[in-house]
């Protein structure tokens, strides 16, 4: 018997997730619109006034109920489930974490986590909430190869504070 595995999107699993960033001059707010939707297509987004170069704007943009669906699909499509697991836990505190990504990345359809110095062309910061969370983060990023090298959230093989791999498996 083929049992599909069990795909997880973050609607209706009790996890809230929520999207926010910051236009600030020289930002191209039609680009950050398409950089979001890539990566969460049901995003509401509020129309911006087109300002002439240069501006002096400073708006946040800030997107609710979002469905990660998408990003989880591009996270098993990029093959870096453990990365994002990592990423995800970094600051986990109880039923709620957040975690950057760069908006170019999202830009062209990827995803690249962001630690502590902004990239080029900003970043989304990604908050998770709900009941359950660490148990969610490691089920949504669970694949095949763990049934080798198991892996959790804060195990002696996660990323040091700067990113870098703690650990190479062989």
């Amino acid at each position: 018997m083929d049992l599909k595995p069990l795909s997880y999107n973050g609607r209706d699993e009790g996890i809230e997730v929520t999207l926010r960033s910051e236009l600030r001059p020289g930002d191209d707010s039609k680009n950050v619109a398409i950089a979001i939707h890539s990566l969460f297509p049901d995003a509401v987004i509020n129309e911006f006034e087109s300002e002439s170069f240069p501006s002096d704007r400073q708006t946040e943009i800030v997107c609710n109920h979002l469905s990660f669906e998408r990003f989880l699909e591009q996270l098993r499509t990029q093959v870096i489930l453990d990365t994002a697991m990592d990423a995800m836990g970094q600051h986990l505190n109880e039923n709620q974490t957040v975690f950057r990504i760069s908006r170019l990345a999202a830009f062209a359809g990827k995803i690249a986590f962001v630690n502590d110095d902004l990239p080029l062309g900003g970043s989304f910061e990604i908050l998770l909430q709900g009941v359950g969370l660490s148990d969610w983060i490691e089920a949504c990023t669970w694949h095949s190869g763990r049934q080798n090298v198991p892996r959790q959230l804060h195990d002696e093989s996660a990323m040091d504070e700067s990113g870098e791999a703690s650990t190479w498996h062989q």
